[in-house]
């Protein structure tokens, strides 16, 4: 049975050129970047172009980025760093911030949620765009705090502004990169100590660099510019996916559908029905989508990114999310909506 993949906001896979990139860094250039022999200062000059290519794409000083494992990895050194500090005065986060946000926050005494909240707060994050709902955030402006950008999902599939934030982390694997590589951007001047000491990283993050994986991130940015607009050319043909599954019963919605929101995310409402079973129907008829993050998935909790916005919790288990990789075509999306009606899809049973 053919597949087709709609979770693109989960993982993407890496773009060929990528794959080569890596394959030749791993054959060539396996030495330590730390090390001081030629084959090491070989691999720390390839790390360092890198680095520089990656700045000039974000608009920033090479010295100013930080290169991390996961998007999770560079939060938390990220918020760690800056909570003794900053951890004795109030924050503000958007209460459907990814957990990676949510649970390093526990160290700050007071936390408030977004929209308000913002008095007196010397640190603010926003989610450039919602993993599960698609939904863009702006920056809230308060003179004098840290601001905190978080782009793991909006990298790649809209453009990113950093004048507005005075840090922000990014995901290598969402954009056609591999896994294991991200980014942390911070401006200088932010009262950061380091939590995960070591030489490397100019001592801001200790652990050998995955040349491979590094060079890999690097390649995928370069392809940034024709990736956004495969994305941009993705809207209408979501738009006209969700007009399709909207006309069926007048209990199904989109999260967000009059919003700002990533042209390749649609979250959709289905009451009545129960979006896990709804999921597993249409993994078995050969369609990957998801009930919202990947890394809840088997929670059995409802979404808290849905329930943040008003839902109740039964709304928020008929939730499903599909999300399209750059090139989905109208068949593919034609194919998940005749899918998605057939009786056992919409009702969540397992065929027979």
């Amino acid at each position: 049975m053919p597949r087709r993949y709609f979770d693109a906001n989960a993982t993407a896979p890496p773009l060929p050129s990528v794959l080569e990139v890596m394959a030749r860094a791993a054959a060539e250039l396996w030495a330590n970047p730390t090390s001081t022999h030629r084959e090491g200062q070989a691999a720390r000059h390839a790390v360092e172009e890198a680095r520089r290519s990656l700045a000039e794409g974000l608009g920033v000083k090479p010295g100013e980025l930080v290169f991390c494992a996961t998007a999770t990895e560079a939060l938390h050194l990220l918020l760690r760093g800056l909570a003794p500090a900053l951890g004795g005065l109030p924050a503000a986060v958007n209460p459907g911030e990814h957990s990676a946000c949510l649970n390093p926050l526990k160290d700050w005494l007071v936390v408030r949620w977004l929209p308000g909240g913002l008095k007196g707060a010397a640190t603010v994050v926003q989610m450039a765009a919602n993993n599960e709902t698609g939904l863009l955030g702006a920056m809230p402006q308060v003179p004098g705090a840290a601001r905190i950008k978080d782009c793991a999902q909006a990298w790649g599939k809209v453009p990113v502004d950093l004048s507005d934030c005075d840090a922000a982390v990014f995901s290598g694997h969402k954009m056609g990169g591999p896994r294991g590589a991200a980014l942390l951007w911070m401006r200088p001047g932010l009262p950061w100590t380091p939590v995960m000491e070591g030489p490397q990283e100019r001592r801001r993050r200790g652990g050998t660099e995955d040349t491979p994986a590094i060079l890999g991130l690097a390649e995928a940015a370069r392809h940034l510019p024709e990736r956004l607009a495969a994305n941009a050319a993705l809207a209408p043909l979501r738009d006209a996916f969700e007009a399709e599954v909207l006309g069926w019963s007048a209990d199904y919605a989109v999260i967000g559908q009059d919003q700002p929101r990533l042209p390749n995310t649609s979250s959709l409402l289905l009451r009545g029905h129960d979006g896990e079973a709804v999921q597993m129907a249409l993994d078995l008829d050969g369609f990957a989508v998801s009930t919202g993050s990947a890394c809840h998935s088997g929670a059995t909790k409802p979404s808290h990114a849905v329930l943040a916005l008003g839902y109740t919790e039964a709304e928020a288990r008929s939730v499903i999310r599909v999300s399209l990789l750059p090139g989905t075509a109208p068949a593919d999306l034609d194919a998940l909506a005749a899918a998605l009606k057939r009786p056992r899809a919409s009702r969540g049973e397992p065929p027979p």
